[in-house]
């Protein structure tokens, strides 16, 4: 009995360890997702409750599967860890996305070579998309650069990726964009992003 008893834990923590690495890889999936500005326009329905959907899924099905490994090894059914982590990984998942802070983390690794190409070709952004130095800045591979709106204090750096995606620099705000409006915030300073409809 007691070989027995040692075999069901051993059941036990890995499956309830095994739950939470799929919950954490799930969660990291949607901090990744969350550095980018287009999933802060319609993409979150689907990741961030997604994620409270995927946590109480995995804790009923390791629950059941607990309780199928007690019926097998003869032992009585109980899961020594309550899953405070399948409970709270989600909640501070939401509010680090509310608070966009894998987004602002994103910017700060991209600032100092948006911040060069402003300074060096504010003019002449032709040259931003075509020199390799400004391709990549931090997580955002940038296709071009331009001044919309008719406005020189204002430039979209677009994601290469996500044409309808960008990082905008704009010393007079970010009031009529003259773009089709989806999503857009400030980050810092006079840098805002935006994500088109």
């Amino acid at each position: 009995m007691k070989n027995e008893q040692i075999s069901f834990e051993r059941w036990r923590r890995f499956l309830e360890d095994f739950g939470l690495i799929i919950c954490a890889a799930y969660a990291g999936l949607v901090l990744y997702w969350s550095m980018f500005p287009a999933i802060y326009y319609m993409e979150w329905i689907l990741w961030v409750p997604g994620l409270f959907l995927v946590s109480t899924l995995i804790f009923g099905l390791q629950t059941f599967a607990i309780w199928l490994v007690s019926r097998w090894k003869k032992v009585p059914f109980r899961l020594k860890r309550i899953p405070l982590a399948l409970a709270v990984l989600p909640v501070l998942v939401t509010i680090l996305f509310v608070g966009k802070i894998p987004l602002r983390a994103s910017f700060l690794l991209a600032k100092p070579t948006l911040e060069k190409a402003v300074r060096e070709h504010a003019d002449g952004l032709e040259q931003v998309s075509r020199r390799a130095d400004y391709h990549y800045s931090g997580l955002y591979a940038i296709k071009k650069a331009e001044h919309r709106c008719g406005r020189k204090d204002r430039i979209f750096f677009v994601f290469r990726d996500d044409h309808e995606s960008g990082i905008i620099y704009s010393e007079s705000g970010i009031d009529n964009l003259c773009y089709n409006e989806g999503s857009s915030g400030h980050l810092m300073g006079k840098w805002y992003w935006m994500k088109e409809d």
